[in-house]
């Protein structure tokens, strides 16, 4: 795990995937909803068939495969999730200055002085 996808690179795999699981069963109901009698036609929606829920099946493991490829970066800390808002940066700021007066106060003794 060397290189990491990009977010860009993630999007369009999601997308990919997901268009094609939609194409895939779109033609598959397509094809099974064509009502035929000959055993030509029958044979050769047979082959479309196998051809596109074998499709859908790959393209159901490739988005297996992205979750799989999306939780080994979250879990070794490659994968931004969390990013802060305005909310965050100036909660963050607050804190920090709370902890520097509390920090300032304690070293000059105003707050806790030790007892003699």
């Amino acid at each position: 795990m060397d290189s990491q996808p990009s977010a860009k690179a993630l999007h369009n795999r999601i997308n990919t995937n997901i268009t094609q699981l939609l194409q895939r069963f779109e033609n598959i109901m397509a094809t099974a909803t064509v009502e035929s009698t000959s055993h030509t036609s029958t044979a050769v929606e047979t082959y479309q068939l196998d051809v596109e829920s074998t499709a859908l099946v790959r393209a159901a493991e490739d988005i297996l495969a992205l979750t799989r490829t999306l939780k080994e970066t979250w879990l070794f800390g490659k994968l931004n999730t969390l990013g802060e808002d305005e909310t965050d940066i100036k909660r963050r700021e607050e804190l920090e200055k709370d902890v520097l007066a509390i920090q300032k106060a304690i070293e000059e003794g105003g707050i806790l002085k030790p007892a003699n």
